[in-house]
């Protein structure tokens, strides 16, 4: 029988998340970026969220055809994820130049055959950031969010769970986007929808604190690959 590559995976992403909003036991000044052009106002939000140090995403989204809850922490240039479903869960991690993923025999024997799915067991698979398991940084890289075309048009002011926010439009025949952007304190984004699936909102509130998993409970993902094949990487279908 034809075994399943890392590359067969298709996550249908379509994130719908709860998280509250920005808050800060201090005054918050408005940061005028409701009055900035569409580029220029999309390039501060990009900037304010890539520079704080502490964000917290929390949402579901369906994988594989399966719904999904999803939890990413970001602390500083680490970030991790769980991505918990019905028939799985999976955790990612990435620190440095290498990402991890930690799953169940169930869930890595199609990609890498039985025998080596449980050598892995519950371990974490490694490898560098842009290999066999590059696709996962879906779940733990800023840029998710930023994907936008150069025709980003200006919406209005809105109250977003009691914080005033700037909306910016990407219209449906280019990404179909809207970010919501603080317009007090720094500018972060405190929500972004895509398409009819894709829904994230964001807080900065929490002490995140994101690390590498112990040396003696990783294996690289290219040691357990079936003999002549390659793992490829996880292939992840946005919106």
């Amino acid at each position: 029988m034809r075994r399943k590559t890392l590359g067969s995976v298709v996550l249908v992403i379509a994130c719908a998340l709860v998280a509250s909003g920005c808050s800060s036991t201090k005054t918050e000044k408005p940061n005028g970026v409701q009055d900035l052009k569409p580029i220029a106002a999309f390039q501060r939000a990009v900037n304010a969220m890539q520079e704080a140090t502490d964000v917290t995403a929390r949402g579901a989204l369906p994988v594989n055809g399966k719904a999904a809850v999803v939890e990413t922490r970001f602390s500083g240039p680490n970030a991790g994820a769980t991505v918990k479903s019905d028939g799985s869960t999976f955790q990612v991690v990435r620190t440095g130049q290498f990402i991890y993923v930690r799953a169940s025999v169930a869930f890595w024997t199609p990609y890498v055959g039985r025998p080596q799915a449980v050598s892995i067991n519950t371990r974490w698979a490694q490898s560098l950031v842009d290999g066999p398991l590059a696709q996962f940084n879906f779940f733990v890289d800023k840029n998710t969010f930023f994907k936008a075309s150069g025709r980003i048009k200006t919406g209005t002011v809105v109250d977003l769970n009691g914080k005033q926010a700037f909306t910016l439009i990407d219209p449906p025949r280019n990404t179909d986007s809207t970010w919501w952007v603080s317009t007090t304190g720094e500018p972060v984004m405190l929500k972004w929808t895509s398409g009819k699936n894709t829904k994230y909102t964001f807080s900065y509130d929490d002490v995140n604190v994101v690390t590498a998993p112990p040396a003696g409970q990783t294996v690289n993902i290219n040691d357990v690959k079936i003999a002549g094949s390659t793992p490829q990487p996880v292939k992840t279908q946005g919106p």
